[in-house]
């Protein structure tokens, strides 16, 4: 079995027999927020995936994970084996997690629901959605899935063939199934497991633009060690590899976002590397281009596109390690903006208000009388205002001028924005998830309108529009 990384948690797996695709983030940017760290380069993408793939394996909804214009990369017409005989979408068949879970409207990302109806919408034609725990057959190798416990579907994916296992996690939060899977006498052996460096941002930094203290900083760092260690202690394998952890925030060219790399990340890959060293665990980093075989119960770096050693990761995941004395700066709505302003402030903060309709936020809201939101727009004349917002009457009310926390009587919620940003997300020209950076807010009130699958549905139009060019 050889296994190519393609960052973060793409990883082309070639059985001998299938080309299997997991997780496909193939360009170097993700949105305006996120990169590929180590860089990804088009040639690199063009050059693994010359021979086209079999499977695409989908862990799970996230954009980082199944990403449109990557996936586009992949549909009929596109060069899927990227020379002048191109496959076609539809004979490579698409494997991703479903059910049981409900559709949740505000579940985190753009929305699990729609993975299917949106790899129809690409070209893709052969699609084989499993439960979390299904096993699938394919021509010479078996793909066993696990659940990961997070309320969405999402999966963990064992690779096996006559004389290789290979476990990949994605970013998975390890499940008592998967615990128990491990622990049986029947167990398979691993020769490799892909293990996620969880690193789950301290509180409030981001959103609040909270200052990072050491205590915060210390407790998000045991949990994320706390993660991995469990992973470890569960699943055995001949060698482990710190994964899904291959970004780092560089913002739109506009605004320097470096502070989020030493502010958001408090367990790197080099730092799970140390600790499976203290654990007594075999285990190596790769980037992208560089190759794991897998054979005879080894798995080991090979010759690849990217040689082995060619990458520093000292000095790659030193620029995104936790440092509790980086300032954070406050948030400025007339600085951390994006867009145009063409539409009155009221009438924006009226269409968010009929948006959170039939929302979790809005039911939540009804069930206690609550969820009064104040919040204030950034206008492109300089003028900052402050409305309450109430779910429950659907009613705006100008309050003043100044910052939503200046108005804050007492049990609401509070945001604060740039008018020109809002627009530019209600008009779906800005993903939810690469809005992050432009508004400060202790709710989850915009979560709650900009995770609907109404505009889940609008960016996978907009990207099959920039897909087809001019």
């Amino acid at each position: 079995m050889r296994l190519t990384s393609l960052g973060h948690a793409a990883v082309l797996v070639e059985t001998g027999t299938e080309r299997i695709l997991f997780d496909p983030w193939l360009t170097q940017r993700l949105d305006r927020f996120w990169e590929h760290h180590p860089p990804l380069a088009d040639d690199l993408v063009r050059e693994v995936l010359d021979d086209g793939v079999d499977y695409v394996v989908l862990s799970h909804h996230h954009f980082d994970h199944h990403h449109f214009p990557s996936l586009l990369r992949l549909r009929d017409g596109a060069d899927v084996d990227f020379d002048d005989s191109p496959r076609q979408s539809s004979g490579v068949t698409c494997v991703y997690p479903a059910g049981p879970v409900p559709p949740q409207l505000t579940a985190s990302g753009l929305g699990h629901q729609a993975i299917a109806w949106t790899l129809r919408r690409f070209g893709f034609e052969h699609l084989h959605p499993v439960t979390p725990g299904d096993t699938i057959t394919l021509g010479g190798s078996t793909l066993r899935t696990f659940p990961s416990a997070v309320p969405f579907p999402e999966m963990s994916v064992l690779v096996e063939t006559a004389d290789a296992a290979v476990l990949l996690c994605g970013d998975a939060l390890l499940h008592e199934a998967t615990v128990e899977a491990f622990r049986r006498e029947d167990a398979p052996r691993l020769d490799a497991v892909f293990v996620p460096a969880h690193s789950i941002a301290p509180p409030g930094v981001l959103t609040e633009r909270r200052p990072l203290t050491d205590p915060d900083a210390a407790r998000a760092r045991a949990r994320a060690v706390a993660n991995f260690d469990r992973y470890v202690e569960a699943i055995p394998a001949a060698l482990t590899v710190p994964s899904s952890f291959g970004w780092r925030v560089s913002g739109d060219g506009e605004r320097d976002y470096s502070w989020c790399n030493r502010t958001m990340f408090p367990f790197t890959p080099t730092e799970a590397l140390r600790r499976l060293d203290e654990l007594g665990r075999d285990g190596l980093l790769w980037g992208p281009g560089q190759v794991i075989e897998v054979a005879d119960g080894k798995a080991v770096p090979a010759d690849g596109p990217v040689p082995p050693g060619a990458y520093d990761f000292d000095q790659v995941y030193s620029e995104v390690t936790l440092d509790p004395g980086t300032p954070v700066p406050p948030f400025d709505a007339a600085l951390d903006r994006y867009g145009r302003q063409t539409r009155a402030s009221e009438d924006m903060l009226r269409e968010l208000l009929d948006r959170l309709v039939a929302t979790d936020y809005w039911y939540r809201a009804l069930d206690d009388g609550a969820g009064r939101h104040v919040i204030s727009l950034y206008e492109d004349g300089g003028a900052e205002t402050a409305f309450l917002l109430d779910p429950v009457a659907g009613r705006v009310t100008r309050l003043g001028p100044g910052p939503a926390r200046s108005h804050l009587a007492g049990g609401e919620g509070w945001t604060e924005m740039a008018a020109s940003t809002l627009e530019a997300m209600l008009g779906a020209d800005l993903l939810f998830g690469s809005s992050f950076g432009l508004w400060a807010s202790d709710g989850v009130l915009l979560s709650a309108v900009f995770h609907h699958p109404s505009f889940y549905t609008r960016h996978v139009e907009r990207a099959l529009r920039e897909a087809s060019g001019p």
